[in-house]
């Protein structure tokens, strides 16, 4: 959910700064800048969840029997690895955060955010059906919330780039 997350994030930042600022240099330096660090951040949230996870199914093996502790122990090799987890995370993060910007590298200042919008929402509305088709849900319906999350996110802050404008678009 790494990737649901930055790509949600990077779009609403990226299209914020491009009505507020105008400037396609400053979009790409708050969109990288927000890509690279919410990417360090999951992982590093993921990688001290899933830690405090396993220290804690540790600590309720103190104290149990020899028997019921090995049943465990077993579980928990299968369990998630933290650093696994905080590396996938990571690079997930990193390749969505990519596609809400790519446009701002390719293209002038509107066709980037018309592109961006696009692109962002595809692939959105593709990772929330993936996750739904994953889990049992209507694949569809996923993609619809995920969209309706990354889109409620883009105009908010698109409304706050549109009020505080430092330069005309």
């Amino acid at each position: 959910m790494g990737a649901q997350d930055n790509l949600t994030n990077v779009l609403a930042v990226v299209l914020g700064v491009a009505v507020g600022s105008g400037r396609i240099a400053t979009v790409a330096l708050a969109g990288l800048a927000a890509g690279i660090a919410e990417a360090i951040s999951m992982a590093g949230v993921l990688y001290t969840s899933t830690r405090a996870e396993y220290d804690l199914a540790m600590l309720d093996l103190r104290g149990a029997d020899p028997l019921e502790a090995r049943a465990r122990r077993d579980e928990l090799s299968r369990t998630k690895r933290p650093l696994k987890a905080a590396v996938v995370t990571f690079a997930a993060a990193v390749v969505a955060a990519a596609i809400p910007l790519l446009p701002f590298a390719l293209l002038p200042l509107r066709a980037a955010m018309a592109v961006s919008v696009v692109l962002s929402v595809s692939a959105l509305f593709a990772l929330g059906g993936w996750k739904g088709s994953r889990t049992g849900r209507a694949w569809w319906r996923d993609g619809a919330q995920f969209v309706a999350i990354g889109g409620l996110a883009a105009v908010g802050a698109s409304l706050v780039g549109a009020l505080l404008k430092t330069n005309g678009v």
